[in-house]
């Protein structure tokens, strides 16, 4: 959930029940964040005319300034995330125990890039911004388990032969919502040990790092 006081800290402005704050990026454009009673979070950015600019939001739209755009736009709510979000949706001890680790490993921070899905947060490598790793908090049956409960699972890539020679539908899953070839999902309640977690996160960031 979103912290009051790390918004108000972070140049937000109490704007009835919203949390507001606008910035420049790109020089010339105005970026505005809007954040509800709810934890919400909307954004709108205006050109230097004041007019609004939604290239960035039209699928397939290319350019380099259309990336750029959506480029500054990611990374300003990411680092808002890493900054003012208190991740009390994740609750599960080794869920947080690995996110502590990473930190201390990696020093990496969990962004959270989906308004719809406050409870997915992905993990990048700083120098080129790929996926290492991504915690979600899903329904059991997306996994095929009993019961009607969540659970905390973490994605990880995965070179696709062990995959293969692993996967067994009680503690290793192809990667749920993501390529089965190569991304493994593990549960976050203690079903694996800490060890096999965090050496499945290592292997995964020296994966990341291939071209």
């Amino acid at each position: 959930m979103w912290n009051a006081e790390k918004l108000l800290s972070s140049g937000f402005e109490v704007d009835g029940e919203n949390f507001i704050r606008r910035q420049k990026i790109l020089n010339d454009f105005t970026l505005t964040i809007i954040i509800d009673k709810r934890g919400s979070v909307t954004t709108k950015i205006f050109d230097a005319d004041g007019e609004p600019y939604t290239l960035h939001l039209v699928e397939g739209a290319s350019g380099s300034f259309v990336g750029a755009v959506k480029a500054e736009h990611e990374r300003v709510l990411s680092e808002l995330a890493a900054q003012c979000f208190d991740a009390e949706n994740f609750k599960a001890a080794q869920t947080l125990r690995l996110i502590d680790y990473i930190r201390e490993k990696f020093s990496g921070e969990p962004e959270f890039l989906w308004e719809k899905y406050p409870n997915y947060a992905v993990f990048r490598r700083a120098e080129n911004r790929k996926w290492y790793a991504l915690i979600a908090n899903v329904p059991k049956k997306y996994l095929k388990l009993g019961g009607a409960a969540e659970i905390e699972i973490l994605n990880v890539r995965v070179e696709p032969e062990e995959l293969d020679r692993i996967f067994d539908g009680e503690k290793y899953f192809r990667g749920w919502h993501m390529n089965k070839k190569s991304w493994l999902t593990v549960r976050l309640d203690d079903t694996l040990t800490d060890e096999e977690i965090f050496s499945r996160l290592e292997k995964s960031y020296r994966l990341a790092a291939k071209k």
